[in-house]
């Protein structure tokens, strides 16, 4: 499956290349002069349909949303207007237009999903406060009350990873972490808390300092980078937040592994094959990798897990913004995995 990953890729890039470099060419070198009536339509037929196309083949289909290939359209016309020549595009400017309206119908689309939520707002609220919930965690929580009343899709996903994002960043300080079910921290033996902190400290210094050396050049382009910026400190305070309040959790049913704001996994018993004390090597194998849930934090020095959980059949990881791994392994290491041990063996055996 890697191998086939990185063909596709080579692919893509290769044809991609051939493309753009020869309508390049097409329009550099004298030798090609006069160029014909239309040549201009051929490359416009290159960058809004053929590029698309390739897109769509080797790197969308199955994995993202088709309404992405209308932004590939949008880029591929604007890579078009650079490319070519002043005047030759002169007779197809409504082409744009046409892209532009089907971008439009998108947003429209997700505009109405927008409003449904909005009117549903407290009705969902309700639900979040009064509905009993399996896992006790915020994202899961959420997620539950906003598919109650809103069909579950990517813009749905995202809206949830937004709010789930605002909540640890900003509203979460005076909330204690979750003691519900039998809990296990994951994060007191490591560094993380204190490298993400290392992470905010320089993020401050290097916005203040990047601010103000862009803002002689652009100030648009300075107000962007801040806001970038800022959005980058607040998802790392949320990191933070959710690293502490949120611990590895095993109720009577089920088991609830979340690592931060990056990702979650919540297992039934039942589908639990084995579990034990990893023996295995340091380095892991790429083709174990994609099939794998590394549930250890980010630390300055990586540590080997402390315990292997092994699945029946692929479990699916929730990741930010609505993307999706399937597992059949999770690395863990809880401050105490001795106890997380024979707590989730107690269990399967009950």
């Amino acid at each position: 499956m890697s191998f086939v990953r990185n063909r596709n890729r080579i692919w893509f890039i290769s044809l991609l290349t051939v493309i753009i470099g020869s309508n390049v060419l097409l329009y550099r070198l004298e030798m090609m002069k006069p160029l014909p009536n239309g040549v201009a339509l051929g490359t416009l037929f290159d960058f809004i349909i053929i590029i698309p196309l390739l897109t769509y083949f080797f790197i969308i289909r199955k994995r993202c949303s088709l309404k992405y290939l209308g932004l590939v359209g949008l880029a591929g016309y604007g890579a078009a207007w650079l490319i070519v020549p002043n005047g030759y595009l002169g007779s197809y400017s409504f082409v744009k237009y046409i892209l532009i309206a089907g971008e439009g119908a998108f947003f429209l689309l997700e505009l109405y999903i927008v409003f449904k939520l909005v009117t549903k707002l407290p009705a969902i609220l309700r639900y979040y406060k009064t509905k009993e919930s399996d896992i006790p965690a915020f994202p899961y929580r959420m997620e539950q009350a906003l598919t109650h009343y809103v069909k579950q899709n990517r813009f749905i996903e995202i809206v949830s990873s937004e709010i789930t994002m605002f909540y640890y960043s900003l509203f979460s300080w005076r909330k204690k972490p979750v003691i519900d079910g039998q809990v296990f921290t994951f994060h007191k033996k490591t560094s993380a808390v204190a490298l993400y902190i290392m992470l905010i400290h320089a993020l401050v210094l290097e916005s203040v300092g990047f601010h103000f050396l862009l803002h002689n050049y652009s100030p648009a382009l300075a107000i962007i980078a801040l806001i970038l910026n800022g959005y980058s400190l607040l998802f790392f305070l949320a990191e933070i937040q959710a690293i502490r309040l949120v611990p590895f959790i095993i109720t009577d049913r089920y088991l609830y592994l979340q690592v931060g704001m990056f990702k979650r996994l919540t297992v039934p018993f039942e589908e639990i094959k084995s579990i034990h004390y990893y023996q295995g090597p340091e380095k892991i194998s790429k083709e174990i990798t994609k099939q794998l849930l590394d549930a250890v934090l980010a630390d300055f020095v990586k540590e080997k897990p402390a315990i292997e959980i092994q699945f029946h059949s692929p479990q699916e990881v929730k990741k930010l913004y609505g993307l999706k791994q399937k597992v059949l392994f999770a690395h863990l290491s809880p401050d105490e995995p001795q106890r997380f041990l024979d707590t989730l063996k107690e269990k399967l055996f009950e």
